[in-house]
């Protein structure tokens, strides 16, 4: 597991009403906070984002946007991998995941030879979350400088039926039973 810097981790912990995680540039999760893990079990230490959208079949039956997701998801993956130095040290290991999932994921790899780069940083998530409905989060992804490190911070429109489903599982979120990935 890579490290995250203690202050990154104590600024992600300390947003409890807002779903944050921390990944490298394979969209592993390596850091997440107790609302994230709330909202999906996808969003905890361990799994890798991709695999979660394309191999985990209930990503199709939770998000009603999943094609919409799944492209996203290709063109961040895609721009990792153009930059000079793809992934920096886990060259090898982005290309085994493309692999896997190629090998697994008839959708990734149809979905990988037809993506572009990405024009936007915001993901609009459409998700039918088992205990409080449908969510409606805007996730924005910034990159810590000097780290193939992102924070992945997710946020509803104020005063939306979806902020206080959101606000419900905060208060809520230690105690909400977590599904299987």
């Amino acid at each position: 597991m890579q490290h995250v810097d203690p202050l990154v981790a104590e600024l992600i912990d300390s947003l409890p009403t807002t779903p944050a995680v921390v990944t490298n540039e394979r969209f592993d999760v390596i850091a997440s906070n107790a609302l994230a893990r709330a909202v999906s079990p996808s969003l905890t230490a361990g799994v890798n984002l991709a695999e979660a959208t394309f191999v985990n079949l209930s990503a199709r039956e939770t998000l009603p946007r999943w094609s919409e997701v799944s492209v996203r998801m290709i063109e961040l993956l895609k721009e990792a991998v153009a930059d000079p130095d793809p992934v920096g040290p886990d060259a090898e290991r982005f290309a085994e995941l493309r692999a896997e999932l190629t090998l697994r994921s008839t959708a990734f790899e149809i979905a990988w030879r037809n993506g572009t780069l990405p024009s936007s940083y915001a993901l609009d998530v459409s998700m039918d979350h088992p205990h409080v409905g449908r969510l409606e989060i805007t996730y924005e992804l910034l990159r810590l400088p000097d780290s193939r490190q992102l924070v992945v911070m997710g946020h509803t429109v104020p005063g939306s039926e979806s902020e206080q489903r959101l606000f419900w599982l905060a208060a809520h979120s230690e105690t909400v039973p977590r599904r299987p990935m």
